[in-house]
């Protein structure tokens, strides 16, 4: 399977998703991996999650996802967030809490595993920033390729220093970035499509309808400063 489409941090972000999902369906993936946080910061989490298992996504657990199904301490988090973590429990259904809340921490293939921070101690959600740690991972590892999300940024780090772009030799960590809520000073929809066979990652950025979400934040009784907040918008 050399194509794999790669996405993270949708965040209840239905409009961003959309243009994700039909941006990546150009080039007729082999496999679709979600990376986590699927839930937390935008309104239409039920939607999020509906469309995800439609497309038979594998889906690792994220941290917002965690606190969403009853796994994570609502102390991890805070306002306006926590209280829109605690109402995603009660939007969603409680068929999608529970497939939530039985998404694993690390899904790992022969080629490629997956996280949505660390894929070593997952359950501690540490926000991996810094390329050195980043190489002590790809050490630690048997797999070519490690997909992570949390950080909401897009980033391709190789285990040599210096080492641009992707080779048949080496391992190599890949960040599609946040569907649902960048932090790289750019508003956009992030992801990725990594091909295997042709050695070639591509990380798209992608316009959305943002002041749909805003509105449908407000609809749920969120402040218009709020809204921008939950959805880093200026």
């Amino acid at each position: 399977m050399p194509k794999i489409a790669l996405i993270s941090d949708v965040h209840a972000n239905l409009s961003a998703l959309k243009e994700v999902i039909s941006k990546l369906g150009q080039f007729s993936p082999d496999q679709w991996v979600c990376l986590g946080d699927i839930v937390g910061y935008g309104p239409e989490p039920n939607a999020c999650i509906d469309l995800i298992r439609e497309k038979d996504m594998q889906c690792v657990l994220g941290n917002h996802d965690a606190g969403v199904a009853g796994l994570l301490s609502l102390n991890h988090f805070r306002n306006p967030n926590r209280r829109l973590i605690e109402q995603t429990s009660k939007l969603i259904s409680p068929e999608n809490h529970n497939w939530l809340s039985e998404l694993p921490l690390v899904i790992e293939e022969k080629e490629w595993m997956a996280a949505h921070a660390s894929p070593v101690e997952p359950d501690q959600w540490r926000y991996l920033e810094s390329a050195f740690t980043v190489r002590e991972i790809l050490k630690a590892i048997k797999p070519k390729y490690c997909f992570v999300g949390h950080t909401h940024k897009p980033v391709l780090v190789s285990d040599q220093f210096g080492k641009r772009g992707i080779s048949e030799e080496g391992k190599y960590l890949i960040n599609p970035g946040s569907v649902g809520q960048s932090r790289d000073d750019d508003y956009r929809a992030s992801c990725g499509l990594l091909d295997t066979e042709k050695n070639e990652y591509h990380n798209f950025r992608l316009e959305f309808d943002i002041e749909h979400t805003i509105t449908s934040l407000i609809k749920l009784g969120y402040s218009f400063d709020e809204a921008k907040h939950l959805m880093r918008s200026r």
